[in-house]
């Protein structure tokens, strides 16, 4: 990935300040003795450790447990010192992990930082000069504002970074930061301090610091693969289902991608938008019960058939709703065939009491059922699909959002290919995205 110039003068300061305040602090530290040289060197292998092994912890968000060595070593040395063992450690973690530069750089500078700015509060405060510092009540009252410092100095770095790369504003990318990860990072903040103290008594007593770190990371790795598992499963039910009828195999995944699309265009918080994809796709499991004849008839559905097929979307919801992954997307698969007019169904819900989005949701799967071959037609030429969706705005559809979809259109991001039973959607350099064959 290219980096944008906001972000690459960003980088540059960020490094430019991490190594000038290194530099400084480890001129102005006091000699250290070679044996707290060895423990230097021991955690920035830790630091390098902690980098190697990340996590994708959540949803689309990856999670490093380097805050505990972070913590721990601006509780035991000062700050210069403190920032050249965790630079140190970044740079060993780029080497093993043959990350891009800009990533190892970035993160190793923002690091610094963080361990700069704790171990630099602590010192104003006579900390590491302290011999009774573990005792003193006052010392220990400002362990929780240096675990606070530490993290939010890499938020907002981090923060700043995505923003300018990305164009997303700072304070919904801060927020997004702080509510995903505050829990993570006080748990380890905790394993941090019990690392410093164990070490400030025992200094031979570092490795059995190794035990409980990974502990938690082996949990944390367990927890990351049943939540990954969880949600590959139900996509690939998704896909079954699709499969039932071979003129919608890969709908869900198309309709997916122009969720997307759309939602970004309508300038969503990023995890807003991460949540209405993760509906879209998904968003017909609940045809599981609806009978083939009927999913594959090519006539005109009997009443009886249509009822059934109008339970799909509240059935879908019910499925979801009992996986803690899929749980906050319910409203978005029960609501999608509903019509602003209130004659959609499962409920018959009228305009904004329809969640913003279920009508998303409702555009694209409607753009990819009229733009695709059925059983009882063909695929309706591009001027058909635009007419209709330009007489219902307003009316069956959101306005905002149809005007979204043409706006993707008008800017060739979607194109209508007469060779293909479906629209090409093109990413925003004109290549097309690929869509991944149907299991």
């Amino acid at each position: 990935m290219d980096l944008r110039t906001p972000a690459r003068l960003y980088l540059t300061a960020i490094i430019c300040v991490a190594l000038s305040l290194a530099a400084y602090g480890v001129s102005v530290s006091a000699d250290i003795t070679r044996e707290r040289w060895i423990l230097a060197g021991a955690f920035a292998v830790l630091m390098a450790v902690a980098g190697r092994f990340d996590l994708d912890f959540t949803y689309r968000q990856k999670m490093l447990l380097d805050t505990s060595v972070i913590f721990a070593v601006a509780m035991l040395f000062e700050p210069g010192i403190a920032m050249s063992i965790i630079g140190t450690g970044s740079v060993i973690a780029w080497i093993w992990n043959r990350s891009e530069w800009y990533e190892a750089l970035f993160n190793g500078a923002q690091a610094m930082l963080q361990v700069g700015a704790a171990s630099g509060l602590l010192a104003l405060a006579g900390w590491h000069t302290d011999p009774l510092r573990f005792n003193d009540p006052v010392q220990i009252a400002l362990l929780p504002v240096a675990g606070v410092v530490i993290y939010l100095v890499n938020v907002t770095a981090v923060a700043g970074m995505v923003a300018l790369q990305t164009g997303l504003a700072l304070t919904e990318v801060w927020r997004q930061s702080v509510v995903e990860g505050g829990f993570n990072e006080v748990s380890q903040v905790i394993l941090g301090l019990l690392a410093a103290m164990l070490v400030d008594a025992h200094v031979w007593s570092l490795p059995l610091f190794l035990l409980p770190a990974v502990a938690i990371y082996t949990s944390l790795q367990r927890h990351q693969q049943l939540q990954q598992q969880t949600v590959d499963a139900v996509e690939a039910l998704a896909d079954i289902v699709d499969l039932r009828d071979p003129y919608t195999a890969n709908h869900s995944r198309r309709v997916a991608i122009y969720v997307r699309e759309l939602a970004t265009m309508l300038d969503l918080p990023p995890d807003e938008v991460d949540l209405i994809e993760r509906a879209a796709r998904v968003h017909d499991v609940g045809k599981i019960i609806i009978d083939q004849v009927v999913l594959t008839k090519e006539g005109k559905l009997a009443d009886d058939e249509w009822a059934q097929l109008q339970r799909h979307p509240e059935i879908g919801a019910q499925i979801l709703s009992r996986f803690p992954e899929f749980a906050r997307a319910t409203s978005f698969v029960r609501h999608h065939h509903e019509s602003l007019d209130g004659r959609g169904y499962p409920h018959r819900l009228q305009g904004d009491a329809i969640p913003l989005g279920a009508r998303i949701i409702a555009v694209a799967d409607s753009f990819d059922a009229m733009a695709s071959a059925r059983p009882y037609r063909k695929a309706l030429p591009a001027n058909i699909v635009l007419s209709e969706f330009r007489e219902k705005r307003g009316q069956q559809w959101d306005a905002d959002v149809v005007d979204a979809l043409l706006q993707l259109i008008d800017e060739e991001r979607i194109i209508f290919v007469p060779t293909s039973s479906t629209p090409e959607l093109l990413d925003r350099h004109g290549i097309p995205v690929p869509l991944p064959a149907a299991i």
